[in-house]
């Protein structure tokens, strides 16, 4: 049984490698094409196009009389370097085969220097196709997801943009008034404030009202936030 890791391949960064088949194996095309589909599957990769590079010194699986299938695997996330087990009940066997599962996606990446603080718009950002198992998890895979929102550290050119890497636009900042609506189930009342914290659109700041109490309000735009009764 074929157990050599991708490292001691050196195959971390190849392209679609073509597996070599030993005299009498099952034919690579059938089990890889099966582990597409197994791999294609699995929660978070239907959105994506799948590819499987295969080491050039794997062997593959001996034949099988009836249909290969992959056995069933729990893990956290389908991409990457793998291992995978195929089984065979006629004759039967387990073979075990180290795979690099590509999921092609979307990826939003930086299309100049960005300094922290920058608020995004559609000149400082592409959308490019990339492998997702190469990528870290959490990146933004749509430009919707960081339009109009800021870096909260400086980002590199081409470099991939990760959600937590961006936050809401600063809509109001420490010290300025505001408008405080006050909702409650059947009625709405307005007051003056103050912001304690800076916020965007969507986030929770402190707000302190002209009896010196300080409340939570939700940011609704640039100098109004709203509080829920």
């Amino acid at each position: 049984m074929n157990r050599r890791s991708w490292a001691q391949c050196g195959l971390a960064g190849v392209g679609f490698a073509t597996a070599l088949a030993a005299h009498g194996a099952a034919p690579v095309d059938a089990w890889r094409t099966l582990i597409e589909r197994y791999a294609q599957r699995q929660p978070g990769n239907a959105s994506l196009r799948i590819e499987i590079d295969v080491a050039p010194d794997e062997t593959g699986p001996p034949p099988c009389q009836r249909p290969i299938r992959v056995v069933d695997t729990i893990r956290s996330r389908w991409l990457g370097p793998i291992s995978m087990t195929l089984q065979c009940d006629s004759p039967a066997w387990r073979w075990s085969v180290n795979v690099r599962v590509r999921g092609m996606g979307n990826v939003v990446r930086a299309s100049r220097p960005l300094p922290a603080g920058s608020p995004l718009g559609p000149d400082d950002l592409q959308l490019v196709e990339a492998d997702l198992g190469s990528e870290p998890a959490g990146v933004a895979t749509d430009l919707a997801q960081a339009l109009g929102r800021e870096t909260v550290r400086p980002i590199s050119e081409n470099a991939t943009l990760a959600l937590n890497a961006l936050r809401a636009a600063t809509v109001i900042r420490q010290g300025d008034r505001v408008t405080v609506r006050v909702v409650g189930s059947t009625f709405h009342v307005s007051a003056d404030g103050t912001a304690q914290q800076a916020g965007g659109v969507g986030e929770s700041i402190r707000v302190k009202l002209p009896d010196g109490k300080v409340v939570a309000a939700s940011v609704v735009r640039a100098g109004h936030v709203d509080m829920k009764l």
